[in-house]
């Protein structure tokens, strides 16, 4: 390979451009590539349970103060760290609202829900207090981070 100046060149500066070409482009897929190993999910910590409901006579005031009465009463099952329950809060935004009462409670371990959920007096409430207000519910879980 020859210059301008029609001297000979070394292939070494050559050489030593395409390298760093190559190096670029493996740093960049590197930095852009998703990661091949996610991180394990957190073993033993706190849970959070989110039940909403809808009541078979949407917006009775008086079924959802049973409801209400009823979700309070889980926080004298053992395991049941926090228990926050209340009515939908209407706002302006479009966001879901049309459950009638909302429960949340959090566990210290997955272990404490499932004990939670096998429960004699969680069974007995679910029974007598909200089957038979309730049309619909849905129910959320997830690990606290």
């Amino acid at each position: 390979m020859r210059d301008r100046n029609g001297s000979k060149m070394s292939a070494a500066p050559a050489f030593s451009i395409r390298l760093l070409g190559w190096l670029a482009i493996f740093v960049l897929v590197a930095a852009l590539s998703p990661p091949s190993i996610e991180a394990a999910p957190r073993r033993g910590g706190q849970i959070t349970h989110v039940v909403l409901f809808w009541l078979k006579r949407p917006g009775n005031a008086d079924d959802q103060n049973l409801l209400i009465r009823a979700s309070r009463s889980f926080r004298r099952i053992k395991g049941a760290s926090d228990v926050r329950v209340g009515r939908s809060l209407p706002v302006a935004r479009p966001v879901e609202q049309s459950f009638d009462v909302g429960v949340v409670i959090t566990f210290k371990d997955a272990g404490a829900l499932k004990k939670f959920e096998r429960n004699e007096r969680h069974q007995q409430i679910i029974e007598t207090a909200l089957r038979p207000l309730v049309r619909r519910y849905i129910v959320y879980n997830f690990s606290n981070e």
